[in-house]
């Protein structure tokens, strides 16, 4: 494979792999601030 298609495929599978989990983090957080998003308090 060649270097520079095995550095991209890298690069592609790193920043999915960060978008997950930083999407995961955000909403956790949220969650742990605000509530579940199905609670609302009146």
């Amino acid at each position: 494979m060649d270097e520079d298609v095995r550095r991209r495929l890298v690069k592609g599978l790193l920043g999915l792999v960060f978008g997950i989990v930083a999407t995961w983090l955000a909403t956790y957080i949220t969650d742990r601030i605000l509530g579940p998003e199905g609670e609302l308090s009146s």
